[in-house]
């Protein structure tokens, strides 16, 4: 029992891991465009080849988890991150962060599906809203570390640090590798056994549980990529101020999914999902008034990230309710690689607009597209209401 707790320590910690990286760019992309010489919207770029990346290593996981065990495949990814974010705080061209876009989206991608399926297949509800809770801390420790050294006026130094604090996690999970249990050949080639693609888009529900996550990554990359950039040139904070309405995002976000960890026992995974979209849609809302104190700026973006933590966890957890346990990898899969191209796709797209017309439609973005989602959740959990395991309290 003692080494499964130690074991669920060092996978909460590597989540950290995960996230540490993901808020870097978008916190420090107002001096790093300067320095590189480079427009606001070359930052869609840069998203898209991160996460053309994680989607090659999420659309590829079932065959990947057949070929190595879930802890060489974190220990591994780890490391290449790690390695990605020093040598992208050593470059003096763009077009050499892209190079470095290749490990660093492939190990975030690997790291996201194997630990995702990991946890729906073995743990409950609430155990999967606490890993995604590290993946708050480490996304809302990431654009600390930046907004320091911006205040510093070093971008550099940012990936510096992040970058060793990755290799450090990946230290201890090398060190900690005896703990996990041993995944046979044999029980992976059955678990991650190949499944037609066109027999999963078969399945009732998989379209709509995909388009749910392709909306929330893009949703939530709205807050990290651009809700610096929105304050900084929309309501003209200085840059180190920016970069703390991503903190304070990712703070939301880590707040929520701790708390939804804790109320899990308590409500359903349906009904913590809807009631974040709701918060989400109220914070959107409350972002279109003007020349307001910018403490209230501050609550406003804390909330769209309270609203955002319960989604991703409790939706990820609905798989093992809605869906077969054969066809669990490839759905989780499916679902990571295509709800990347919500932020490999949907976000630069949305940054080329602001780009080109003006940022300042930033709440309209954040009202359509949660709005989408709220509807499409809907019509899932609708058709998805004989599903055994819980009941929905919202409507008892």
């Amino acid at each position: 029992m003692k080494k499964k707790l130690i074991l669920l320590a060092v996978i909460y910690i590597i989540f950290i891991a995960l996230g540490l990286p993901d808020a870097l760019i978008g916190s420090g992309w107002n001096l790093i465009r300067e320095d590189l010489n480079v427009s606001l919207g070359t930052l869609g770029i840069m998203t898209i080849a991160i996460y053309s990346m994680s989607v090659l290593a999420t659309f590829n996981a079932p065959r990947l988890l057949r070929l190595l065990e879930t802890k060489a495949i974190s220990i591994i990814s780890v490391f290449m991150t790690g390695f990605a974010l020093i040598m992208i705080s050593q470059i003096n061209e763009f077009y050499q962060m892209l190079f470095f876009a290749i490990p660093l989206g492939l190990g975030a991608g690997a790291i996201d599906v194997s630990l995702n399926h990991y946890l729906a297949a073995n743990y409950e509800a609430k155990h999967m809203n606490y890993l995604h809770s590290f993946y708050g801390i480490g996304v809302t420790l990431g654009p600390s570390v930046m907004a320091y050294t911006l205040s510093q006026n070093s971008w550099r130094n940012g990936y510096i640090i992040v970058g060793i604090m990755l290799l450090v996690i990946a230290s201890i999970a090398l060190f900690t590798n005896k703990l996990w249990a041993k995944e046979p050949k044999q029980e992976r080639e059955d678990t991650h056994a190949h499944i037609k693609m066109s027999e999963i888009f078969k399945t009732r529900g998989a379209i709509a549980s995909i388009l749910i996550f392709m909306i929330y990554v893009h949703i939530e990359s709205l807050g990290g990529v651009w809700i610096a950039s929105y304050f900084y040139i929309d309501k003209g904070v200085s840059y180190a101020t920016a970069a703390l309405f991503t903190t304070v995002f990712y703070l939301g976000l880590t707040v929520g999914r701790l708390s939804s960890g804790i109320l899990s026992s308590k409500l359903s995974p349906s009904f913590m999902v809807r009631m974040g979209q709701t918060f989400i849609v109220i914070a959107a809302v409350l972002m279109l008034f003007k020349g307001l104190p910018i403490w209230t700026y501050f609550v406003m973006v804390g909330l769209f990230g309270l609203g955002c933590a319960p989604i991703y966890p409790n939706m990820m957890f609905l798989n093992s309710v809605y869906f077969e346990k054969k066809k669990l990898s490839k759905m989780v899969s499916l679902q990571m690689a295509l709800g990347y191209c919500g932020f490999g796709i949907l976000t630069p797209l949305a940054g080329l607009f602001f780009d080109k017309i003006s940022i300042g439609f930033y709440p309209v973005f954040l009202i359509v597209s949660s709005s989408l989602l709220y509807f499409i959740t809907f019509k899932l959990m609708l058709h998805k209401k004989s599903a055994p395991k819980y009941i929905e309290i919202i409507e008892a």
